[in-house]
């Protein structure tokens, strides 16, 4: 094989790995998923909304935040007489085995808390966080990141649902809004004001810190970018000189 076949043999592999789409779950049939699938309607709608998250990509199942006993034997739900569906819900639903419904407070923050640790640990010593947490009106984590369908929420849309000016909220880390950041804020709108009414373009690095993050992973794109060029011209000058001799 010349060394041209060589380079698109390798092209074509780097292709496939960086195209490839990613694998789906793979979640087991847990005695959860059955049951409210197979009950249908408003009791099957959590199933739904989990399919279609971040969780059940991640094989993140219902007893991983609602605990009690997934691997019960459920069998055909349908076919369950009365007695028979209540001791097979009873032992699913043990509050020996840690399970709890619908939480709300503090208890949410544990929940979520048991995975996402560092992020609740910022979000309940925010502004956001303690008005939630005191009942004046903050969003708790399910608010924006919903209860089952779980997802990233794109800032600044799911702000508009409270705030109707979002501008510069991309510039502060939305899990941790305290006083020193409402002041920042303030400091970028005019900052931002000023830039519109002038005309300026935009800076080349980011003035942010907000923006460094999506800075960061743009220049590691390039970099590699660059790094599988010359990977591949590399291969080809080895195989080129190989086929000369």
């Amino acid at each position: 094989m010349n060394g041209q076949k060589w380079l698109w043999v390798l092209c074509c592999t780097v292709f496939l790995m960086s195209s490839a789409p990613a694998a789906h779950a793979v979640v087991a049939r847990s005695a959860c998923i059955v049951c409210h699938e197979a009950l249908g309607g408003s009791l099957a709608k959590p199933i739904t909304d989990w399919r279609d998250s971040i969780h059940f990509h991640n094989s993140i199942t219902c007893d991983r935040c609602h605990g009690g006993n997934a691997s019960v034997a459920v069998g055909n739900v349908l076919q369950l007489s009365g007695p028979q569906f209540l001791a097979i819900q009873s032992a699913a639903m043990s509050k020996a085995n840690g399970f709890v419904g619908k939480v709300s407070g503090q208890e949410l923050f544990k929940m979520c808390a048991k995975c996402h640790s560092a992020s609740v640990g910022r979000y309940k010593d925010s502004i956001m966080g303690k008005a939630y947490l005191g009942k004046k009106g903050g969003p708790s984590c399910v608010h924006c990141h919903h209860a089952h369908r779980n997802v990233i929420p794109e800032v600044p849309q799911v702000c508009s649902k409270c705030h109707k000016d979002t501008g510069g909220f991309t510039r502060i880390d939305p899990m941790n809004v305290t006083v020193a950041a409402v002041a920042r804020l303030s400091k970028i709108r005019i900052q931002l004001a000023a830039e519109k009414t002038q005309g300026a373009r935009p800076a080349l690095a980011p003035r942010f810190s907000g923006e460094m993050s999506s800075y960061k992973v743009g220049l590691l794109a390039f970099g590699a970018i660059i790094f599988l060029f010359l990977l591949g011209y590399v291969v080809y000058v080895i195989f080129e000189k190989g086929d000369e001799k």
